[in-house]
């Protein structure tokens, strides 16, 4: 790494090619170009204004951003400012807003770079929730970057070493204790070193990503990573994407953009409102590297994807399926570039720590498919190890340990953590299982309290703390277990709660559960399913996984069922629209939440309705009535006859 940058502010002085660009895309039609010397003379003043506020060298900023020029803009201004940035998504919940607090109380001397808008929302989640006493800190610390009207005054530069804090990436869960992984500038630097080798990036190439800055994969590799090389970016806003995710191939095939990425369940989104004949001009053959990470990855996804993008030039060997973790800043393992997607078949039945997989040439019932995901990449060391910390045979299942330089030294103020995670080695212990298989990491589950849904972390503790909110469900009597859909190629969160009742008094529970989890952490719950008894170890720890191999054994296939005919019989009639408005909107959400009855009184909120189902309805809306509602106007008019009321306002002549 002789002529590598040691930090992130070397790697962007060094780029004074003005012809090298980020382009923000806020829609089809609307684009904006920043050179790479422009980002550093906005960021230095912008990190006057931080300065000025109060932040100092050391302090930390919460960047608390929807727009991603904006939020580039405060993450480059605490890098060059000493300033520790911590990404927090601005999201459509109030887990979202909690945890902007959770994290605040957390930090050694915060300020927060935020609009009037979210900040007016968090004084509104003080008020609903006692926090306003906090939130009066909040407000004293809070720089709000669309008030400010001129850049011109640059702030005062600090001298940045290699082990400085770059930024704290604080877990997806945004309930209960949100743990901030710290990464330095050498932490960030080498993982950049080992991604750009191991793919051998280019000036031949560019990058284009929907992927939220908050998230690493977002930052770090769709943003940092193109500007080590001094290559063009393309960025469009996640909820762009998701509600028109067609968009982001369109534009990339536009762009001639080389390096492309999606979670799982993004792929699964663009099949879902892919229209082949729409395309005629989409021309892919251009994408060398389509980057699939972030959460398990479905083989069966993986080759629909690319069989239905073949026809439109995307090579069959672009799909790259790779692993990595934000406690490494970002990547574990590559694969080999060009080769093809690699698997292989395992009995389900075998899937034992400690015990070698069974692997089988066919597939059958009784096994699984699971994906290689290469080796190491350079700068990166990794074993799979027993319950001791020592290295198994190969096809053994056991933890997935790492060490290196890009390795965090450790969770942000969380010493026990630490010292549980991090051996006398240096070996942390990522919380994921998996073997070695012809050289390659293959995972095979998780040890850790975590469930991923589209891509995002949340920690089973904290969902289930949620659920205890509701009436009848005692402290330790719940459990919250992401489980695989095979079909659907994604996970889904399964809740269950100890109950001994009859199932038609259940039933209002199921109700409380899905409406509690998903004001306070945006998810859709699939099912929610009484139990007998909550298995537990000797020692007294939940079981998750007995009651995940319970449920996909099919115990509970008759309960199930069973919810299903009570919630046909007990939902709210369905109520006539009075007016042509609440006519249209009834259809729309209707025609999103398709198993549900839904009356104009009902908030949509309490549907079911996931942040990607609430995405979906306001497109639908902004196709009837253009420009003329927001996504957060849904927290003001929850109900579709408030909703509707204040499109007719808005809509009167």
């Amino acid at each position: 790494m002789n002529q590598f940058p040691k930090t992130l502010v070397e790697a962007l002085d060094n780029n004074q090619d003005a012809s090298k660009t980020i382009t923000y895309i806020s829609s089809k039609d609307n684009e904006r170009q920043v050179s790479y010397p422009a980002l550093k003379k906005r960021a230095l003043g912008l990190l006057h204004h931080i300065q000025q506020k109060g932040a100092s060298e050391g302090n930390e900023l919460i960047i608390h951003l929807a727009e991603n020029e904006q939020f580039i803009d405060a993450f480059w201004a605490c890098q060059y400012g000493g300033i520790v940035a911590v990404p927090l998504a601005i999201g459509t919940s109030d887990g979202h807003r909690e945890k902007v607090f959770n994290v605040f109380e957390k930090l050694n001397t915060p300020y927060i770079a935020t609009t009037r808008k979210a900040l007016q929302r968090l004084k509104v989640f003080a008020e609903e929730h006692g926090k306003e006493s906090i939130y009066k800190v909040i407000e004293q610390k809070a720089l709000m970057l669309d008030k400010i009207e001129t850049f011109d005054t640059l702030g005062a530069l600090a001298d940045i070493n290699s082990e400085q804090t770059a930024f704290i990436q604080f877990s997806s869960g945004s309930t209960g204790d949100p743990k901030g992984v710290v990464l330095t500038h050498k932490n960030l630097v080498t993982n950049l070193y080992g991604i750009i080798e191991c793919s051998a990036f280019d000036y031949r190439d560019s990058f284009f990503s929907w992927m939220p800055l908050t998230h690493d994969l977002g930052i770090i590799g769709f943003h940092l990573t193109p500007l080590f090389v001094n290559i063009n970016q393309y960025i469009m806003p996640t909820d762009l994407f998701v509600r028109r995710p067609a968009l982001w191939l369109e534009k990339a095939s536009e762009k001639k953009a080389t390096i492309l990425s999606s979670p799982n369940f993004g792929y699964k989104h663009v099949l879902k409102r892919f229209k082949p004949e729409n395309q005629v001009n989409l021309d892919l053959s251009h994408v060398r590297l389509l980057f699939n990470g972030a959460e398990p990855i479905s083989a069966d996804l993986c080759r629909e994807f690319s069989a239905v993008m073949k026809p439109f030039g995307l090579a069959e060997t672009a799909m790259f399926t790779v692993y990595g973790l934000a406690e490494a800043c970002l990547v574990v393992s590559f694969p080999e570039l060009a080769q093809p997607l690699s698997t292989l078949h395992v009995l389900r039945s075998s899937l034992v720590e400690g015990q070698p997989a069974q692997v089988v040439s066919e597939a059958s019932d009784q096994s699984i498919e699971l994906v290689r995901l290469g080796t190491p990449i350079i700068g990166t060391q990794m074993i799979i190890a027993d319950s001791s910390g020592q290295a198994v045979a190969d096809n053994v299942i056991g933890r997935v340990l790492i060490k290196g330089e890009n390795v965090t030294k450790g969770y942000y103020h969380a010493p026990e953590l630490n010292e549980k995670l991090i051996n006398d080695e240096g070996w942390l212990d990522t919380g994921d299982q998996g073997l070695l298989n012809e050289g390659q990491l293959v995972i095979t589950g998780r040890t850790k309290d975590l469930i991923i849904v589209n891509g995002q972390n949340y920690y089973a503790p904290d969902l289930e703390s949620v659920c205890e909110h509701v009436d009848g469900i005692e402290l330790g009597k719940v459990v919250v277990c992401g489980i695989r859909n095979v079909e659907d190629a994604l996970d889904e969160l399964v809740v269950f709660v100890l109950y001994r009742g009859e199932l038609e008094n259940f039933y209002q529970t199921t109700i409380e559960v899905r409406r509690q989890l998903n004001e306070k952490s945006g998810l859709d719950v699939a099912h929610v399913l009484p139990i007998k008894k909550v298995p537990k170890t000797t020692s007294g720890k939940v079981q998750r996984f007995a009651l995940a191999e319970q449920f996909e054994a099919g115990a509970f296939n008759e309960i199930i069922a069973a919810l299903t005919e009570l919630s046909e019989t007990q939902s709210t009639e369905f109520i006539a629209a009075g007016s042509s408005i609440e006519r249209i909107l009834l259809d729309i959400c209707h025609s999103v939440v398709a198993d549900q009855k839904i009356s104009l009184k009902d908030n949509i909120f309490e549907m079911g309705t996931s942040s990607l189902k609430l995405a979906q309805i306001h497109e639908k809306i902004d196709e009837e009535y253009p420009e003329v509602v927001e996504l957060t106007d849904f927290f003001d008019y929850p109900t579709i006859e408030q909703l509707a009321g204040f499109i007719a306002h808005k809509t009167t002549p």
